[in-house]
């Protein structure tokens, strides 16, 4: 969350950036890292790079519950085969994390504070 957030990229150049995140961590990969997370997190950098050369196919979900995100079709205004757009409505965890279930939007009037 927030880590690669202000961007205006292709997936390609996301899916970089995800990358170079992970494997220049020094808490990830450097003398801090266990033996066990630095092989998981080679590996997981290698299929990273198989997917951005096009070797492997990959799957990318972008689930945005604040719906921050915007993604360009490139075919509009016809449909772009290769994405799948689903609108949903948040679940409360999701609101608890966006901090929504607890704002108070009722008994307010333009321009004016909240009577106490």
């Amino acid at each position: 969350m927030a880590v690669l957030g202000g961007k205006f990229t292709t997936l390609e150049g996301l899916l970089k950036d995800i990358r170079e995140l992970v494997t220049k961590n020094p808490f990830t990969l450097g003398d801090s890292s266990s033996p066990g997370q630095t092989e998981k997190l080679q590996e997981f950098s290698q299929k990273m790079d198989q997917i951005i050369e096009g070797n492997m196919k990959a799957h990318f979900i972008l689930d945005d519950p604040a719906g921050n995100s915007y993604l360009q079709n490139v075919y509009a205004p016809e449909d772009d085969p290769e994405m799948k757009v689903e609108r949903y409505k948040r679940t409360f965890d999701q609101n608890e994390e966006l901090g929504l279930n607890d704002m108070k939007t009722e008994g307010y009037e333009a321009g004016l504070a909240p009577r106490r």
